[in-house]
């Protein structure tokens, strides 16, 4: 009797099925890491941060960065110059800097201290939001109107519709994985989606790793202050809040590069378990 009669046998069309929904999969899987990621970014902790780095950079560059001492001086002059010892930096914005809310502070903390006041009500209420805490009328209808450019798009509401957009990509990434899995064979049903979780995450380890070597190199040369350019503003500003989103991109896709590695080894080793039984198996 032929030992291989009671084998299923697998249907031929299930490799073409498998490649198919391998690059399908692949394109769904990076769409859902890059989506995960930019909901951390938006996240209201690490959104709210972002916002007033942002902030805090653009309006310190002219004054030599986030570290500069030079107006801590000033800052502590007008406070003692001042009646009722507070002090309106921006005027026609309700926030308002006393020397308790200074003292033993670093100029960086004393920035992102206040612009913190700005970033919070931007977050949550968009530009309205920002133009709730104005009491000048002409700052408020400049603001209504020109809107904040980029920094719109970190917001409350940004992190919700980021967060219904990464369950609809999650859920049809989870389909494709289950039919991959479906027409993979034997070992197979780990290596491929191992091999496809790997291809999809190199992209954004090889892109994010670049920028924080750029950065890097732009730390250790940066533009010198003197040249008010464009280019040396948007450095500057990339220096100050690029750092966090890079260090958390190659967090989350180093880690989907060890899963893939991990899928793909024990389908490896399985595999060649599996021929090695076989080879000492006495033949009928």
């Amino acid at each position: 009797m032929n030992a291989n009669a009671g084998k299923k046998t697998r249907p031929y069309w299930h490799v073409d099925a498998k490649w198919l929904t391998g690059i399908l999969l692949l394109f769904l899987l990076n769409i859902t890491f890059l989506v995960f990621i930019l909901v951390q970014v938006t996240a209201p902790e690490q959104g709210i941060t972002l916002l007033t780095t942002s902030l805090a950079s653009s309006f310190s560059f002219e004054s030599g960065g986030l570290d500069a001492a030079g107006e801590m001086e000033i800052i502590r002059q007008m406070i003692a110059e001042s009646p009722d010892g507070e002090w309106q930096p921006i005027p026609g914005l309700q926030t308002v800097v006393r020397l308790e809310d200074i003292e033993g502070k670093t100029p960086r903390e004393v920035r992102l201290w206040f612009f913190r006041q700005m970033a919070e009500p931007l977050y949550y209420g968009g530009v309205q939001g920002l133009a709730d805490i104005m009491t000048d009328p002409d700052m408020q209808e400049t603001l209504l109107e020109g809107g904040v450019g980029p920094l719109g798009f970190i917001s409350a509401e940004t992190h919700s519709r980021l967060l219904m957009i990464f369950a609809a990509s999650g859920l049809v990434s989870l389909l494709f994985l289950g039919l991959l899995v479906l027409f993979s064979y034997r070992f197979g049903r780990l290596g491929s989606p191992g091999c496809v979780i790997f291809l999809a995450a190199i992209p954004g380890l090889l892109f994010f790793g670049g920028l924080r070597g750029w950065l890097n190199q732009m730390v250790q040369n940066p533009p010198p202050f003197a040249e008010q350019t464009v280019l040396a503003r948007y450095a500057q500003l990339a220096a100050d809040i690029l750092p966090g989103t890079i260090q958390t991109s190659l967090y989350v896709y180093g880690i989907l590069i060890l899963l893939g590695l991990l899928l793909m080894s024990i389908a490896l080793v399985g595999m060649i378990f599996i021929r090695e039984r076989k080879a000492r198996e006495p033949s009928a």
